[in-house]
């Protein structure tokens, strides 16, 4: 239910999400998921808001307590902390998004709306990525009947104003290479909407090939490490509980590497392994990241990971929002 209580006042103020958010101390996505009614806020969050409303906390209450609290809930409650959010600003949790969330939790609020953007934010460009999506494009293309040279035009139109060289090459590697082992595919491109752990997860199937393995495709300039790869893996644990879930039937999970190298572009297929064990731990990855985008004043950047912040499409975001992280630009200090 929507919480017109919260987004009335505010209104009544002439104040926007984010300036309610810097008057009251309470993050954005806080204020924004109370106004869609995705969460009961604390009694503190309540008090805060009630402050930067200017009005009282009983006066505060009293339509809300009408509207969204029923006869039995006690002080106690309200004492207690908000349960998870299992849906996103967004939509619903996915192994990317997931994936950013792992990363950094600061990373996965910006990539899923818990933290918003301002208007004026771009993402920058990314080769690599364009060369993902014109590969997929081009294979998703001809395993659904388009001749080589439609495949080829699909490709490009993800891929308007790139050189062909940068993708052709994968497209090239993944005809002769990687087609010829799927054989006839049972199933591609399934989209499934699953509930793993009470959090609503879409994954995306690219094929699922004659034998009825699951195959994902990746495009990438360095050989990935197998045992890492599958230690690591969150597609495998979520891909093969979807599949289970939606048909009944546990599936292997592999995935397929088109790496490129400076005179080709070779294929290396990685097979991951994937357990019950695998299973849970993915599920409680997604408590964790659920947490904590349910209770956004805890989430900080965290920068201290192999990949660093230099790469992060949201650098620029964060320092502002966090104050100075490492590979951000600052502001040199003299040392006594």
């Amino acid at each position: 239910m929507e919480d017109t209580t919260l987004k009335t006042l505010r209104q009544a103020r002439h104040l926007t999400q984010k300036a309610l958010a810097l008057r009251s101390g309470v993050t954005q996505g806080t204020i924004s998921a109370l106004e869609r009614g995705r969460r009961m806020g604390s009694l503190k969050v309540y008090d805060r808001l009630a402050r930067a409303l200017d009005v009282s906390l009983a006066d505060f209450f009293a339509p809300l307590t009408k509207a969204l609290i029923s006869p039995s809930l006690t002080l106690a409650d309200l004492l207690e902390p908000a349960a998870p959010m299992t849906e996103l600003p967004v939509g619903n949790w996915s192994p990317t998004r997931l994936a950013d969330w792992l990363l950094c939790p600061a990373k996965g609020a910006w990539s899923t709306g818990v933290f918003e953007l301002p208007p004026d934010f771009r993402f920058p460009h990314n080769d690599a990525a364009i060369r993902g999506k014109a590969t997929h494009a081009y294979a998703e293309a001809r395993l659904t009947g388009a001749s080589v040279n439609d495949a080829l035009i699909r490709a490009a139109d993800t891929a308007i104003d790139v050189d062909p060289d940068l993708w052709r090459p994968f497209t090239e590697a993944w005809e002769g290479l990687i087609r010829p082992s799927l054989g006839v595919p049972q199933a591609m491109e399934q989209r499934l909407e699953v509930s793993i752990g009470g959090h609503t997860v879409t994954v995306v199937i690219d094929v699922v090939d004659a034998v009825g393995a699951i195959r994902d495709l990746k495009t990438t300039s360095r050989t990935p490490n197998p045992t890492n790869t599958a230690r690591e893996s969150l597609q495998g644990p979520l891909y093969v509980a979807a599949w289970r879930e939606q048909t009944g039937e546990t599936a292997p999970f592999v995935l397929d590497y088109l790496v490129g190298r400076k005179d080709r572009v070779v294929a290396v297929q990685v097979p991951v392994p994937v357990t019950q064990a695998d299973i849970d731990r993915v599920t409680r990855q997604l408590d964790w990241a659920a947490e904590l985008a349910a209770n956004p004043d805890r989430i900080v950047a965290n920068p201290m990971n192999k990949y660093g912040c230099s790469s992060c499409a949201f650098l620029t975001v964060c320092a502002e929002r966090f104050g100075t992280l490492i590979d951000a630009p600052v502001e040199t200090v003299a040392a006594s």
